[in-house]
């Protein structure tokens, strides 16, 4: 098996980066679900038309293509949730002032309302989630995924040499050291 860099990774490293793989997919599912489940119940939207809500809270407006790059969205995604969010009325899409080309989406007053209950709801669901750690725990925990989203390739490139060729993809230094 090789790595993203193209050194080649023992079997049990290999196995094991795809077991973390297979935790932070599964990880991601499940507050999704837990998201999705709340916002459901409390506002009647789903948790990506709620992404799309909080991304545009602040803004005038964005356009189409910067809010499906935001939200790492492909357009077709980001086109059938919008119209949802129209007939809800929480959105409204227009022209864009300087380009006709391009459609701007922007918060109706209820959205604006809507995007500080999201706020709330998520904040809920977030509690939820992580209420079985110990507060020392959820510390490491953000700090470590902090730093695994700061080595990632959307945040710059990942620095190899902190990985033993042979397999570990362990970082070698110490938990809460500079990454």
């Amino acid at each position: 098996m090789k790595s993203e860099e193209g050194l080649h990774l023992s079997y049990e490293a290999g196995v094991l980066a795809l077991s973390w793989l297979t935790r932070i997919v599964e990880i991601d599912k499940a507050i999704s679900e837990c998201a999705d489940q709340h916002l459901k119940s409390s506002l009647g939207i789903s948790f990506a038309q709620a992404k799309i809500v909080a991304c545009l809270a602040g803004h005038q407006f964005m356009t189409q293509v910067q809010l499906a790059r935001r939200l790492h969205l492909d357009m077709g995604a980001l086109s059938r949730i919008i119209p949802r969010l129209m007939d809800a009325g929480v959105v409204m899409r227009s022209r864009h002032p300087n380009d006709c080309r391009c459609w701007c989406v922007q918060l109706t007053g209820s959205g604006v309302a809507m995007a500080a209950n999201i706020t709330a709801i998520l904040g809920a669901a977030d509690n939820k989630l992580i209420r079985l750690l110990t507060e020392d725990e959820a510390d490491i925990f953000i700090a470590l995924l902090k730093r695994l989203l700061a080595n990632s390739p959307a945040h710059g490139s990942i620095d190899v040499s902190r990985f033993a060729v042979t397999g570990s993809p362990r970082p070698s230094s110490v938990v809460g050291a500079p990454a």
